[in-house]
């Protein structure tokens, strides 16, 4: 089942025993989005742009960004992003703290390569530890990962999300 693959994925980010680097060089919709609150470095092009329209689809938070948004961001930063939808320029998602650095687009994949590149030549005990300390345990994330997707998986079967997709495409085809 769909659910399934994607509760499998975002155990799977949760958890990562290695370091995450993401770049973000155009769109970061939805779980494009909440990826970024698992990852260790996250750097973004100038015109990058990210959003969360979980709620007025008529669903939920994931990937344990009820959790995560609020502890990295602030609660009503998280609350912005999260349930008001708002859509954030790079530039905003890097004063929010989600983003180390804005970029200019071409120099995206090179700078997270080259701090994967400087993560790879650290010490790796030493990394994986102060990684583990930093990050604390994940057993509160996995779990809200589940409970978000029990509440995710039932708002998909409800008539609201079932209405506020039918207007999304009816906005679209005009």
């Amino acid at each position: 089942e769909h659910g399934e693959e994607v509760g499998h994925y975002l155990a799977a980010i949760a958890t990562a025993k290695k370091p995450l680097i993401a770049g973000v060089d155009g769109l970061a919709v939805g779980v494009g989005c909440t990826t970024l609150l698992h990852c260790d470095l996250v750097y973004a092009s100038s015109r990058a742009w990210l959003q969360t329209p979980f709620v007025d689809l008529g669903l939920v938070p994931e990937a344990a960004s009820s959790l995560l948004g609020p502890r990295l961001l602030g609660y009503q930063r998280a609350f912005e992003l999260l349930v008001m939808g708002e859509r954030w320029t790079a530039e905003q998602a890097f004063q929010a703290g989600l983003v180390n650095a804005v970029v200019e687009p071409e120099q995206v994949e090179a700078l997270a390569l080259d701090k994967a590149d400087q993560l790879a030549n650290k010490p790796p005990e030493a990394l994986a530890i102060s990684r583990s300390l930093l990050r604390g345990d994940r057993a509160d994330a996995v779990a809200r990962i589940a409970d978000e997707g029990v509440h995710f998986q039932q708002r998909l079967k409800s008539d609201e999300a079932r209405n506020a997709f039918m207007a999304f495409m009816q906005k679209k085809a005009r």
